[in-house]
């Protein structure tokens, strides 16, 4: 069974939606989403140069230099990933700073290749890497896109409204955007490389 962490980060366009589960970690100024939403953190780590609240008391806090290579949402993934952690989930990842947004995209590589399924949430998406694996997706309402992460990417998608049989897919093209699930789920497969895998909910 998969030991889950929630990492809430700083987002300044952060809403926290949904419930975070298992162990609950604030990258910086995600204390301040955190606190404003009534969720208490087990840990808090960062440099805090944008958190505006005081930091806890009786809560572990992990501070760091400002001076440093690792953004503060990586932090608190190696921190969740020491605890034991083999499933984490981002939220308030994306929007405000569009680095920021790319850094946190990146983080799913990153996590990814150390034997970690990272998955961005949001308000009304989710986002996640496949590689060279089989995703199901159960149907709802909304659009699926599929990117290559890498330059190419060899992908089948089933149970879709447009399918695909072995296509390679390339990252000068976005051919995989605004799908939808057709049947009771969908099947992502991707045979070589890795995809970049967006749900939207409607």
């Amino acid at each position: 069974m998969s030991r889950i962490c929630s990492v809430i980060c700083g987002s300044p366009e952060g809403n926290l939606t949904g419930c975070p589960e298992g162990l609950i970690i604030c990258a910086d100024r995600g204390y301040d989403i955190a606190a404003a939403a009534g969720v208490t953190p087990d840990i808090v780590v960062g440099d805090f140069d944008s958190s505006e609240r005081p930091l806890p008391e009786g809560i572990r806090v992990i501070r760091v230099d400002p001076v440093k290579d690792d953004t503060d949402t990586i932090l608190a993934c190696d921190t969740a990933i020491e605890e034991g952690c083999d499933e984490i989930r981002l939220y308030c990842a994306t929007g405000g700073r569009p680095d920021h947004t790319i850094a946190n995209i990146q983080t799913l590589e990153y996590l990814r290749v150390r034997g970690v399924h990272g998955i961005i949430i949001g308000d009304r998406f989710r986002m996640y890497l496949v590689h060279e694996r089989e995703e199901v997706i159960p149907a709802f309402s909304g659009y699926v896109s599929v990117f290559s992460y890498g330059e190419t990417c060899m992908v089948s998608e089933y149970g879709m409204k447009y399918n695909l049989v072995r296509y390679r897919l390339d990252n000068a093209f976005p051919l995989g955007v605004s799908n939808e699930v057709a049947e009771s789920e969908g099947h992502i497969i991707v045979h070589g490389g890795t995809a970049l895998v967006v749900e939207y909910h409607n």
